[in-house]
């Protein structure tokens, strides 16, 4: 299996934080909004339902729980990305870490995680691939997602992988 092209990455916490927010945002809002405002539309109907028969505090406070629950969820999955992302900056900080790209799929070797070599990610597991900045962010499920800073690739193996990705 020849590797087709062969580039450095570099994973600068600041493309990082902007690559996490980026998916949050995405993920949340951009990708399927009638699915995010569905459950805030129902919350709202029926708290002015309740409003409207007569127990507007109750209505005021389950709106308010409502939005602290939401709040909650969407700010713990957030920090969750977060922090797994320092945590992978911090052990590939010292190595060299690079993209190796390959007709079957791509081996982001982000200095030396993991013992052995990095994985193959194969072209097919890869859903979509969202840019993000400096960063394409390979989406793998509703939830996860391997960042690959490109500023060091070159266009061609930028265009290899979104034909890859989208023939998968």
């Amino acid at each position: 299996m020849p590797e087709r092209f062969v580039f450095p990455v570099r994973y600068e916490p600041a493309a990082m934080r902007a690559a996490v927010n980026a998916f949050t945002l995405r993920a949340l809002v951009s990708e399927k909004p009638a699915l995010a405002a569905a459950p805030l539309a129902l919350i709202a109907l029926s708290c002015a339902m309740l409003a409207y028969s007569g127990d507007g505090e109750d209505a005021a406070l389950l709106f308010l729980g409502a939005l602290a629950v939401l709040a909650i969820f969407v700010g713990g999955g957030w920090r969750m990305h977060q922090r797994a992302m320092r945590e992978k900056i911090a052990a590939a900080r010292g190595h060299i870490s690079s993209a190796r790209l390959f007709d079957d799929g791509i081996v982001i070797d982000a200095g030396g995680q993991v013992p052995g070599g990095a994985p193959l990610l194969e072209w097919k597991s890869v859903k979509a691939v969202w840019p993000a900045g400096p960063v394409l962010l390979l989406i793998l499920a509703s939830r996860r997602f391997v960042a690959l800073p490109i500023d060091r690739a070159p266009r061609e193996a930028v265009e290899f992988l979104m034909a890859r990705v989208a023939a998968a």
